[in-house]
Order: C-alpha cells, then structure tokens, then sequence
C-alpha cells in the first residue's frame, strides 16, 4: 500500500513536469518579433499654402464704409473697407490751397524781380550816360553820385526779391511735401486687400473702431491647399519629401483626400497644434511637415485631421 502510494506521488510529479515544460513552450512559441512600421500617423490642420492673412489696419479709425463682404474674392488694391476720414480731407484741402497761395506769391516775386531788373538796367545806363556828360563838362559829379546810389539801391532791392523767390520756393517745396504725406494719411483709411484670394472673415461692422492691433478681416490667398502635420519625434526620421499621404478626420477611416509630402521641416520642435487639448504630452517633441493635397476642395481650413503617411517604401533607406 505504501508502495503504490509512493509510485502515485511519482507519476503526479512526472505529468506536472510535462505540463509546465508545454506551457513555456507554448509562450515561447507566441512570442513574435516587432512588425515593421508601415504607416505614421500625425495630428495636423488644413491651410492655404502661403497660411491666412490677418489683415490689420495702418491706422485708428472708425468704419464709414464698408465695401467687401465675407467669401467675395479680392485683388490686389481691392478696398474693403473705408474709415472715417474728414480730418484727413480738410488737411489735404488746406495744404492745397496753401502750394495755390505760394506759387501765385513766387509769381509776384518774380515779376518784382523782372520789374527792378529793368530799374537796375536803366540806373546802369543813365550812371554811364552821365559820367560822359562830366567828363565833356556837360553834368556835375553830384548827379553822377546819385545816380550811382540809385543803381545800388535798385541793385539791394533785386537781390532781396531774389531772395525772397527762393524763399517761396523752398516753402512751396515743404507744403508739397506735407501736402503728400496729408495725401498718404488720406489713402490709409482705405484698407484694401494685400493679395489675390476670398475674405474669410470680416467681423467688422459700420460705427466700430478699428486700431492697428487688431485683425479686422481674414484673407485666403489664392494658391494651393496643404496639411500642416506634426510627426512624433518617435516616427519624425521616417518621414521624407515624397511620400505618399492621405488626409481622414480624427478617428474615422474615411479617406478626405490624398496628397503628397512637400516639406519637412530639418529640426524638432514643441508641439503647436492643439496643445490646448486635454491629455496631451506637452513634453513630447515633434517634427513639422506639409502634405500637398490632390482633392481640396471639400476640405474646410482650420479643420483638424489625420496626417497618414505610407514609409513602407523608405525602409530601407
């Protein structure tokens, strides 16, 4: 009886060996080697190529009028809207009439001068004619003397009309300079549009003020849409010009438009788009892309989305 005991023990012993040898086996075998990354995925925003215009005013003012509309296409020089502007009016007036004033003054300065030239020609003349007399005996030395004071005093008055023409020169020359700069002060309370493209935003109504450091409208440039991506910097050496890319919204599988890598960006950074989003390593560094797109036309800008990029091509680089 103890024998057969003894002999049960054993045999237990045995299958519990063979078991547990199975089971590493069998996790042995279940473990696999890690696959090769085919696909990264990157969290970024549909843009115009040359980015949005903020478009901001040179100057303070009220709107008067307003001229463009939101989603109306612009030019280059296209006003869209006018700020109030009579003070800037009444100045370019009065300085207008001012450069009236000093070219009619420099008029009647030069007529002087033509007047006490003539003056001046005929004192030399009579100085001449007299000095011929005396010397025949025919005039005195004191008409000759007076004469001659007559020829200096006609002499000192055409320099100081001169003078005086040069003087109204210069004076016409700084109200034409301030005249322009009036002019320029005019023309900046019409903003217009610095680009060809679409006014995306114009919150700007008549009445409301407008200051330089504000952005009171939005322009798309005319140009090609992208997708501005950021790669984890786990993934960023992957990434090369020319790879293929298809853009999805955020945790869907549709497909939004495909595309093509045209820039990346030769550093790391910090991450920029959509930090303010709620568990999101803030720490992590991550490397900038563009992805040119094929169909954008259905794609809203700004819009968030799913950078994929296919690097299954570029393993072996």
């Amino acid at each position: 009886m103890k024998h057969s005991f003894y002999s049960l023990l054993l045999f237990a012993f045995f299958i519990s060996c063979n078991t547990q040898g199975d089971s590493v086996k069998t996790d042995t075998n279940t473990i696999k080697p890690p696959s090769t990354v085919r696909e990264v995925v990157g969290i970024g925003e549909i843009l115009p190529e040359q980015d949005i215009i903020q478009l901001s005013s040179p100057v303070n003012g009220i709107v008067r009028k307003i001229y463009k509309n939101e989603n109306d296409s612009v030019s280059v020089g296209t006003p869209i809207l006018e700020l109030d502007h009579q003070l800037e009016d009444a100045k370019t007036e009065q300085l207008h009439s001012e450069m009236n004033t000093q070219s009619a003054q420099i008029t009647a300065d030069k007529a002087a001068v033509g007047e006490y030239e003539a003056k001046y020609s005929n004192a030399v003349s009579e100085v001449q004619r007299l000095k011929r007399l005396l010397a025949k005996g025919a005039e005195t030395q004191q008409a000759v003397d007076d004469a001659s004071t007559n020829v200096k005093s006609f002499a000192s008055n055409r320099k100081r009309l001169l003078e005086n023409v040069e003087v109204s020169r210069n004076k016409l020359e700084e109200t034409k300079a301030a005249f322009q700069s009036a002019k320029i002060e005019q023309r900046q309370k019409i903003i217009v549009s610095p680009v060809n493209g679409k006014i995306l935003e114009l919150p700007i109504l008549i009445g409301g003020a407008v200051n330089t450091q504000e952005s009171l409208a939005q322009i798309q440039p005319v140009g090609k849409t992208i997708a501005v991506c950021e790669i984890d910097e786990l993934y960023a050496s992957k990434i090369y010009v020319g790879q293929n890319a298809f853009i999805r919204n955020v945790g869907s599988p549709d497909t939004l438009s495909t595309g093509t890598v045209y820039f990346t960006f030769s550093f790391l950074k910090k991450k920029s788009l959509f930090t303010d989003q709620s568990g999101e390593k803030e720490d992590r560094r991550v490397r900038t892309i563009k992805i040119l797109l094929d169909k954008p036309d259905k794609l809203l800008l700004n819009a968030r989305i799913e950078c994929v990029i296919a690097v299954a091509d570029n393993i072996n680089k």
